[in-house]
């Protein structure tokens, strides 16, 4: 995982988030006018609230789940502490749990703004393609090379034989490593570039290997047909991952894995990768809370910047177990002491806990 941080002369009151991008644009500049307009038009969002200045606490948004849980016609969402999803909405607090269509519609503003973040998300990839092509392949992203996906495979632990979905699986590197052990694997994203990419390298190994071009959470896959689904950095960048959790329940077969790697939402901070070791309050903590960054990786920028999405942990145990999923075993990789000891760019690139990895299995 590449750990973007903020683009130096950027400051927050310049950057407006994806959600405010179609009715900015409407208004053509931004001050406290716009703001008031935005505050108007964006209500209809439970829990949003757009600042002058600062990181907007985002919302979070489920649709109803494909499959009902046990004693539950459908997936439950909830904010840590609170049990009404009404009271969401009269107090302010973010919205985890809302479907989009139980939300008032306001003449299908809340849809607009749903499909225009997505948009505005694939667009950000696809101009970042080729960057992480790049990275990928010339070995440039020492998270993880060193780290991250010696930690993933661990989890994962003899696969010969498995039928393995690789959701978000880029340019396919680890979609072919899981091949070369004798796996089949089945990699989705939803960017063409890095799609067009990974077909285009040959399999070795005993396994076999394609790719396809969908959404995580509206996937050309059967139900039952999978023995894991494999995430490896895929959720910090799903501004509502909901949806997907409940596709991979799908797709998954009973006692099938779902494995995801994603930023540790209790210690990652803005410039955590420059050694940035501010805490995060509770404010920020208990919501979803998005920032707009780019890559930085070995000295190479980004084209453009993407959002990264960090939640609490109680918003996984709730949507996995919620989703029909139990919560096996969680794990926070890290170098050792060895690599803080003896490699300056770990004691500066990891000064707190920075990654989280958590193992389910679907009931």
């Amino acid at each position: 995982m590449v750990l973007p941080h903020l683009h130096p002369g950027r400051p927050d009151q310049l950057r407006l988030h994806p959600a405010q991008l179609p009715v900015v644009a409407q208004h053509g500049t931004r001050g406290p006018a716009g703001d008031h307009e935005l505050q108007r038009r964006l209500r209809v969002l439970p829990g949003v609230d757009v600042h002058s200045v600062g990181p907007e606490t985002r919302p979070h948004v489920r649709r109803q789940a494909h499959r009902a849980d046990p004693g539950s016609a459908a997936a439950r969402g909830r904010m840590p502490g609170q049990k009404n999803p009404r009271h969401l909405q009269q107090t302010g607090g973010s919205a985890q749990g809302h479907g989009l269509r139980s939300m008032p519609r306001n003449g299908g503003l809340v849809e607009d703004t749903a499909r225009a973040i997505a948009n505005l998300t694939r667009e950000r990839w696809e101009s970042n393609a080729q960057y992480w092509v790049k990275i990928i392949r010339e070995g440039r992203d020492r998270y993880r090379t060193e780290l991250t996906d010696a930690a993933v495979l661990d989890a994962i632990g003899p696969c010969d034989g498995l039928r393995i979905l690789d959701a978000g699986c880029g340019e396919g590197y680890f979609a072919r490593a899981l091949a070369s052990r004798g796996a089949h694997v089945v990699g989705v994203d939803a960017c063409q570039g890095l799609i067009d990419a990974a077909g285009g390298v040959a399999v070795e190994g005993g396994g076999s290997l394609s790719f396809t071009r969908a959404s995580v959470d509206a996937m050309p896959v059967e139900d039952d047909s999978v023995d894991l689904v494999v995430c490896n950095h895929l959720f910090s960048h799903l501004q509502d991952p909901g949806p997907a959790i409940v596709e991979f329940g799908r797709v998954l077969k009973s006692g099938g894995r779902l494995i995801i790697l994603t930023l540790h939402p209790c210690f990652y901070v803005e410039n955590s990768e420059q050694g940035a070791m501010n805490s995060v309050p509770a404010s920020r903590y208990f919501a979803s809370r998005g920032v707009d960054q780019r890559f930085m990786v070995d000295g190479l920028e980004s084209p453009s910047m993407i959002t990264s999405w960090l939640r609490p942990l109680e918003f996984y145990s709730g949507t996995l177990r919620d989703s029909g999923f139990v919560i096996a075993d969680l794990r926070e990789p890290h170098p050792t002491e060895d690599m803080l000891l003896n490699d300056p760019w770990w004691r500066k690139g990891f000064p707190t806990a920075m990654f989280i990895l958590l193992i389910a299995e679907r009931r």
